[in-house]
């Protein structure tokens, strides 16, 4: 992945990542736009990248149509292409709309827009199924190649919080849905945060899924394959991880998994000094 353009030192961005399950439901979402207040006034300059996997279940049941994920990653067609895009959409809004009534000038975007993530499509995965070992074609599944950071830093420069949602396009402008951990860690590295956090249902990377106090408090890169060989890593954890080292590679100082339902846990993550879920380093 390479970024279009140098945008100096790392400085005091920091790229939050969330989805509506992750706060406790959208209700919840001016609580959360009330830590991204905290942070501005504290000194930060909070990027904030949603998902709505969720949501997009939700609504593709409702429409009768089949929701498969594999390896965390949703299988995608256009008319589900088509539905993220619509959900994602009405998030966004949302989120814009909780920002400001926080007292934050905030614009959202897509990823597709200004070329700020610029994916290519994925091949095939190579997965274990029922039957042995498989092939599975995601469909129009992108990961990010390259991240245009100007229309971002503009906006951050202007004092205002971006919001941006992982509906990305290739060069050619062909639009994809990318994962929104992994989006959230590419858009890190590529404007130079200095922090990545990834807010998520459960306090963090887990030595017992039953156990939420079994949280695992640091973890570095060393430690994945003896992770990974003990099954401490599945499902839609593993794209989570690996996005926080992906965003390490990058240039990101540290990265945080932490539990969204957790009063000011952002806020405390970033700046108390506590570290309150899984903090990832090289």
């Amino acid at each position: 992945m390479s970024s279009a353009s140098s945008i100096g030192p790392v400085g005091n961005k920091v790229v939050v990542k969330f989805g509506g399950s992750s706060i406790g439901g959208m209700e919840r979402i001016d609580l959360f736009a009330e830590q991204i207040s905290e942070l501005k006034d504290r000194g930060l300059a909070p990027i904030i990248l949603h998902g709505g996997g969720p949501e997009i279940s939700e609504e593709m049941r409702r429409c009768g149509l089949p929701v498969r994920k594999v390896a965390g990653l949703r299988v995608t067609d256009d008319t589900t292409l088509q539905i993220a895009k619509s959900v994602l959409s009405r998030i966004n809004d949302r989120v814009v709309m909780s920002l400001r009534k926080a007292g934050l000038s905030s614009i959202g975007l897509a990823g597709s827009e200004f070329n700020t993530l610029v994916a290519h499509r994925m091949g095939p995965l190579r997965v274990e199924g029922p039957n042995g070992a498989e092939t599975v074609d995601l469909g129009l599944v992108g990961q990010v190649v390259k991240v245009e950071p100007k229309a971002v830093e503009l906006l951050c420069q202007q004092g205002c919080v971006p919001v941006v949602y992982a509906i990305c396009a290739d060069e050619e402008g062909r639009l994809m849905n990318v994962n929104a951990d992994t989006a959230a860690a590419a858009l890190a590295a590529g404007i130079g945060a200095r922090d990545l956090v990834l807010v998520t249902e459960v306090p963090g990377v887990l030595r017992d899924l039953q156990d939420p106090t079994s949280t695992i408090p640091e973890i570095r890169e060393a430690d994945l394959p003896t992770m990974m060989a003990s099954g401490l890593l599945k499902d839609g954890m593993i794209p989570k991880v690996e996005a926080c080292f992906l965003a390490l590679h990058g240039g990101v100082r540290a990265a945080h998994i932490i539990e969204g339902t957790t009063p000011n846990a952002i806020v405390d993550q970033l700046l108390s000094g506590r570290n309150l879920g899984t903090k990832l380093t090289l």
